[in-house]
C-alpha cells in the first residue's frame, strides 16, 4: 500500500532527476577552505551518508546543495540542470534538519502543510497530499496531535512527512538523528532505510555518526579537511580502507607498529610484537609499495583478533580489564611492547570476564589486516 502511496506522490516528478552531479566544488569562507575541490556524482535513488569529524566541510557541502551557501567555484547539477544559482526555494529539494524546527503551535497536519501553503498549492490538494506524506512516515493518525503530544522519534518523522510533502526527486538531512538518544535513533535510522528502499528518491545524509552511516547508507563519502579521503559501500570503507584516517574512523580499530622483514611473491612477512606475519599482497592500501625494513602501520579489527592457548606462533599481552557488552566482552589487552588492543569474544568467556588474569596469547587473521606506511 505505502508504495502505492508514493507512486502518486512522485507521478510529477521523474526519478532521473535526483541525479546530482558536484564538479570542482570549492568553498572559502575568507582564507579558510571549508570544500576543497570536490567531484562527486550521487546516483539518482542512492541514499549518500556525508561523513566525518567537525570542520569536514560536510555541511558547508550540503548547504550549497541546498542553496543556502553559494561555491567559490564549480557547479553542481540535478539531472543535468545546473542548480548552482538557483534559489532554494526554486531547486525541488526537501530538507531535515537536526532540530525538526516543528511550529509548537500548529497540528501535525497543519505543519506538513505548511510548506504546501507557502507555495501556493491550491487548498483542495493540500488535504490529499498532507494525508499522503504523513501515511509514508506512518503517522497517518496523528495529524491533529500538537508537537508538545509525540516523542522525539515521532516528531522527526513529522519533519520528514513535511520534507516529502513537496515531492521532492532530492532529499537533504542535516544530522537528522543527533537530538534522540540512542534507542531512538538506532530504532529512526531503520525507520529512514526503510522509507528509502521504498522511495526511491535521492537522499544526501550529513552525520558524524560511524554507525550510522554505516547502517543507513548505500554509499559514503568519508570527508576531511574539505576533501573526500574515501567514497564507497559501508562494507567497502570498512574491510578496506584506504588509509589509516579512514580506518581509524569507520569502525572500531587496533594500530600496531611493525617492520617488513621481508617480501616473497604474493607476501609480505612482517614483524609485530616480536612475532612475524604472512600478509598478502591484497591487503595492502591502493597505491603503496613496501620495501624491506620499512616501518608499517598493521591495522586490524577487534573481531579479527583471537585468542590461542598456545604461545607458539601468537603474540602475547596482558589483560588491562575487560567489559561486558552483553552479547560480547571487550578485552582491552596491553601487548609487551606497549600497545593497547582491544579484543571480542563471547560473552560467557568466564575466564576473561576480570582484568589481571594474566598473560594471553592470541593470533590475528592476516586476511582481515591493512598495512599503511608509518612515519618514524
Amino acid at each position: 500500500m505505502l508504495s502505492s502511496v508514493y507512486s502518486r506522490v512522485s507521478s510529477q516528478v521523474p526519478i532521473d532527476s535526483g541525479t546530482i552531479t558536484f564538479r570542482g566544488i570549492t568553498k572559502r569562507f575568507g582564507s579558510v577552505v571549508a570544500v576543497d575541490g570536490i567531484n562527486l556524482e550521487v546516483r539518482a535513488g542512492e541514499f549518500l551518508s556525508l561523513l566525518g569529524p567537525s570542520g569536514s566541510g560536510k555541511t558547508t557541502l550540503l548547504m550549497m546543495m541546498a542553496g543556502f551557501e553559494t561555491p567559490t567555484s564549480g557547479s553542481i547539477t540535478v539531472g543535468g540542470r545546473d542548480i548552482t544559482h538557483v534559489a532554494p526555494n526554486q531547486r525541488a529539494i526537501g530538507m531535515v534538519f537536526q532540530h525538526y524546527a516543528l511550529f509548537p503551535h500548529m497540528t501535525v497536519a497543519q505543519n506538513v502543510a505548511f510548506p504546501l501553503r507557502m507555495r501556493g498549492v491550491l487548498k483542495k490538494e493540500i488535504g490529499p497530499r498532507v494525508e499522503r506524506a504523513l501515511a509514508l512516515v506512518r503517522l497517518q493518525h496523528y495529524d491533529a496531535r500538537m508537537p508538545s503530544q509525540l516523542s522525539g522519534g515521532q516528531q522527526q518523522r513529522v519533519a520528514v512527512a513535511r520534507a516529502l510533502v513537496v515531492e521532492p526527486p532530492v532529499l537533504l538531512m542535516d544530522e537528522p538523528l543527533g537530538a534522540l538518544d540512542k534507542k531512538l535513533r538506532e530504532e529512526m535510522q531503520i525507520e529512514i532505510k526503510k522509507l528509502h528502499e521504498r522511495l526511491g528518491i535521492t537522499i544526501i545524509c550529513v552525520t558524524h555518526d560511524q554507525e550510522e552511516a554505516l547502517t543507513m547508507s548505500d554509499r559514503i563519502a568519508l570527508m576531511d579537511k574539505g576533501k573526500i579521503k574515501q567514497i564507497g559501500s559501508p562494507i567497502a570503507l570498512y574491510r578496506a580502507p584506504n588509509s589509516g584516517f579512514v580506518a581509524d574512523f569507520i569502525g572500531k580499530m587496533n594500530f600496531l607498529n611493525g617492520y617488513v622483514q621481508a617480501i616473497e611473491g604474493a607476501r609480505l612477512y612482517v614483524l609485530v610484537a616480536g612475532h612475524i606475519l604472512g600478509i598478502p599482497r591484497s591487503q595492502l592500501a591502493p597505491g603503496t609499495a613496501f620495501v624491506t625494513g620499512q616501518p608499517i602501520l598493521i591495522a586490524a579489527r577487534p573481531e579479527s583478533i583471537a585468542i590461542t592457548e598456545t604461545s607458539a606462533g601468537s603474540i602475547s599481552g596482558e589483560i588491562e580489564t575487560s567489559v561486558f557488552l552483553g552479547s560480547q566482552r571487550k578485552l582491552i589487552v596491553r601487548t609487551d611492547d606497549g600497545t593497547q588492543l582491544q579484543i571480542l569474544v563471547p560473552f560467557d568467556s568466564r575466564a576473561y570476564n576480570e582484568p589481571g588474569r594474566g598473560r594471553i596469547h592470541f593470533t590475528i587473521d592476516a586476511t582481515a589486516i591493512r598495512l599503511f606506511p608509518r612515519e618514524v
